[in-house]
């Protein structure tokens, strides 16, 4: 049975609309307290997750989303701060130009959902935006007291500089590249974008099994090693588009040791409580795991041609295997929604039921409080009813879209 992937995120796209679009204020906002919500409205994560979603939705589908697009922007607009050129964490009605909580990688996520829609749609606005947020990511760069290697930081008034910032950015700076207005500036972008894949390969990788390590503040010694999957995925990312740009063989061996983490059932990034290869899946979350199933996309549409013929087959084969359990688990029947997590013995009982007879699960049921309505601290997370976020439908759509890179029709397997 064949399954469409573009359609799928077509439609998870327009059911995001439909669910958070609240055209009395013209901006996403969520009757309950749920992941990411700040009050009524999103933080610019959420904001950022679901612009990105509406650029692939239009780059695919450009007549069907063309109505929601400039909706989306000016609802984005509300989070701008002009004094900085850059998009605060929480959304202030365009009236607090005064905030400064302000985050990199909020903003590097802008910037790539920015750039797709100017080449969707070629609105020339939205490529001024963002050449206004890469002025600011500019900014960021800092150098490390002990380690004397540069990198970008998190946040604007913190020392921490994250794997995720540095990533995201790095992204956006190449995409930036072609849209250099002279060869100054896509200079100044490449260098940008080598500062921060060189912090992220020389600091953050473990050179134990190449994975990508979350950060380390500026005047700290201590490596923060928790290892996330949007850390590799959009490290890979970046490395794919620099290799594209300047065809330096090291970025392709780069590539191909940072892609085996994405992919082998036997590293951390992939829940290996079973002892059987076929059923360990990513772990963690859609809104983290959108970004490696867009890292491994992007390795196998620059390395197919001249990279290694079993890595790509290995990429394609996990491709297929996590759409198809990303779309067999965790959409909810009950009303058409994404939960986000990929750890199904934490979303509702019927799933855990599931998790238990089909994989043969022995883990206690867990709801994830990610997945359940918020500010009820006095009642137990597993009594607490079901919450969808903007965040999650935003990355399950992505999901999608980037899966209809390889395969924009597909064959599913069973899981």
């Amino acid at each position: 049975m064949s399954f469409d992937n573009n359609l799928e995120g077509f439609n998870t796209c327009q059911k995001m609309w439909y669910t958070f679009w609240n055209p009395s204020i013209e901006s996403f906002t969520t009757q309950v307290p749920c992941h990411e919500s700040r009050g009524n409205s999103f933080s610019c994560y959420a904001q950022a997750v679901a612009l990105h979603a509406i650029a692939d939705s239009v780059t695919v589908y450009k007549d069907m989303t063309m109505p929601i697009v400039d909706k989306a922007i000016k609802s984005t607009m509300k989070y701008r701060n002009p004094k900085r050129g850059a998009y605060s964490v929480e959304f202030h009605g365009g009236i607090n130009s005064g905030d400064d909580d302000i985050c990199f990688d909020d903003n590097a996520h802008l910037l790539r959902a920015l750039i797709e829609l100017f080449e969707a749609t070629n609105n020339k606005n939205y490529l001024k935006m963002s050449k206004e947020i890469m002025n600011f990511l500019f900014t960021g760069i800092v150098e490390h007291q002990f380690y004397h290697i540069k990198g970008l930081l998190w946040h604007i008034s913190k020392p921490y500089m994250s794997s995720i910032s540095n990533s995201v950015a790095a992204i956006g700076a190449m995409k930036m590249i072609k849209y250099a207005e002279n060869k100054q500036e896509e200079e100044k972008l490449y260098e940008f974008t080598k500062i921060c894949v060189n912090f992220l390969w020389n600091q953050m990788r473990d050179p134990d099994d190449n994975i990508i390590m979350d950060g380390t503040d500026y005047n700290s010694k201590t490596i923060q090693i928790p290892k996330y999957s949007y850390n590799q995925g959009a490290t890979l990312s970046a490395i794919c588009l620099l290799y594209k740009y300047d065809k330096n063989p090291d970025w392709k061996e780069k590539a191909t040791k940072l892609v085996d983490g994405c992919i082998n059932p036997g590293k951390t990034l992939f829940d290996r409580d079973y002892p059987d290869d076929e059923k360990r899946y990513l772990h963690g979350v859609s809104y983290f795991n959108q970004l490696l199933v867009e890292g491994v996309v992007d390795y196998i549409l620059t390395f197919q041609n001249d990279g290694p013929s079993d890595v790509i087959e290995k990429c394609k084969y996990q491709l297929v295997r996590h759409l198809s359990y990303f779309r067999k688990y965790c959409l909810d029947q009950k009303d058409g929604l994404y939960f986000m997590s990929f750890d199904i013995y934490k979303l509702d009982q019927d799933v855990y039921k599931r998790y238990r007879t089909e994989f043969g699960g022995n883990k206690d049921y867990n709801p994830d409080p990610r997945e359940r309505i918020g500010n009820m601290d006095d009642v137990p997370v597993e009594k607490r009813p079901v919450a969808k976020s903007l965040i999650g439908e935003g990355a399950a759509a992505h999901i999608f879209f980037q899966g209809g890179r390889v395969f924009p029709k597909m064959n599913p397997t069973n899981c």
